[in-house]
């Protein structure tokens, strides 16, 4: 089996980027759930040889400063995240931090490596990341958070170029099930409890 390579990097998250959608508790009780709706994603070509374009959306019913708390809290992602993603802050302050970012892909496929600089402006409900080193060429991003009525739409936008041995087919497929394993992720840590925002400008 293929040796497991650490990443390095900042994220949203994840960093996709992207990307911690997650923490609410107070203010929803169990009879009254947060929604979780409009859950899409999309992996295109750039005009850049090798670089994929990768959106996922979804739509939470919550207010965009506890989405954006959960999002921004990269600190504790390793705590409700997919198991596939594993991530940990090893420098930065404040609103820019490095995160350490491994994707762990299965057998035969190499795990992804990357070291993320992450900005993330918390009155904003902005995060913007890029890469500073890893095995794969280039993994840069932005995620943004919007309240539109009830909902807060969140979109993670992430340009990557994971090198040639990872065929579109499996990209594909891991690409889709990994949205949605991110996305529930992020509204259960929402439900669990109240997230505050991170410092931050």
């Amino acid at each position: 089996m293929t040796s497991k390579i650490r990443q390095i990097g900042i994220l949203s998250l994840l960093s996709p980027a992207f990307f911690q959608l997650y923490g609410l508790h107070a203010a929803h009780s169990a009879a009254d759930p947060i929604m979780l709706e409009n859950v899409t994603y999309s992996l295109s070509d750039t005009e850049t040889r090798g670089v994929k374009k990768y959106v996922m959306e979804a739509d939470f019913k919550a207010p965009k400063e506890q989405v954006c708390g959960v999002i921004c809290d990269y600190y504790n992602h390793h705590s409700f995240m997919p198991k596939e993603v594993t991530s940990r802050v090893v420098g930065g302050k404040e609103n820019e931090l490095l995160l350490e970012f491994v994707l762990d892909l299965p057998w035969p496929f190499e795990d992804l490596e990357s070291t993320l600089l992450v900005n993330f402006n918390k009155e904003k409900a902005r995060a913007a990341w890029k890469l500073v080193k890893g095995n794969i060429k280039r993994n840069d991003g932005t995620i943004e958070i919007d309240q539109k009525g009830a909902m807060s739409h969140v979109k993670q936008t992430t340009y990557l170029d994971i090198g040639p041995y990872y065929p579109d087919w499996f990209i594909k497929i891991y690409t889709r099930t990994l949205t949605y394993k991110i996305m529930r992720s992020i509204r259960d840590r929402i439900e669990e409890d109240e997230a505050p925002l991170p410092a931050g400008k």
